[in-house]
């Protein structure tokens, strides 16, 4: 999904538009086990300020990701939401260009290069949600790549008592115990702890 910056008039920019079903896919093929199953349309507002745009923009997303206690596919509804300030990128110069340029415009060139270096040093925590975007479009797929992975829950479980598997036969203790969690096996590394008595 692009969007050209020409289109964000004076009002703004809204947009509500599908997104495409591998864009997300791709996202979630980098996640811990999380598969989409569907996905609303992402509803976008653009607005100019300063040299800059900013984006807000929102989403719905329907997911199954696995239980970490039983590793059962559990539903989840994840709803994305996102601020971000697009920065235009500074203009890149190669050799052969700056050997074309005269005295006067390497001086501004320079000037441009040390002031955006300046910008990039300094660390300002407003600047933390900054992307940056060539000057004439605005890429949206890895935006909302990004923002759908910076949703997803960092726990999931299909239950809050899940009694998750057994550790010696992997059977699922919500459907039945095997019975390998009466006897208690103790590691043989441990068997001498046995025979520590503690003073009072």
């Amino acid at each position: 999904m692009l969007v050209k910056i020409e289109e964000i008039q004076e009002p703004g920019l809204e947009l509500s538009q599908p997104i495409e079903r591998k864009v997300l896919e791709q996202a979630l093929a980098e996640s811990e086990g999380f598969t989409l199953v569907s996905a609303g349309p992402l509803e976008a507002s653009f607005r100019k300020v300063s040299g800059q745009v900013h984006l807000n923009g929102s989403f719905e997303t329907k997911l199954t990701g696995p239980c970490r206690r039983c590793t059962k596919d559990v539903p989840l509804d994840v709803p994305v939401s996102f601020s971000l300030r697009m920065i235009r990128e500074a203009p890149k110069v190669d050799e052969e260009d700056e050997e074309a340029l005269s005295p006067s415009r390497k001086r501004r060139q320079k000037k441009d290069d040390d002031e955006q270096a300046e910008m990039a040093a300094s660390f300002e925590l407003d600047e933390v949600d900054a992307e940056p975007f060539d000057g004439k479009t605005i890429d949206l797929d890895p935006i909302v790549r990004e923002q759908v992975l910076l949703a997803l829950p960092v726990t999931v479980l299909c239950r809050e008592d899940c009694k998750g598997l057994c550790p010696t036969c992997g059977q699922d203790l919500n459907e039945k115990d095997c019975g390998h969690s009466e006897k208690k096996d103790i590691d043989v590394r441990l068997l001498k702890l046995k025979d520590i008595k503690l003073k009072n």
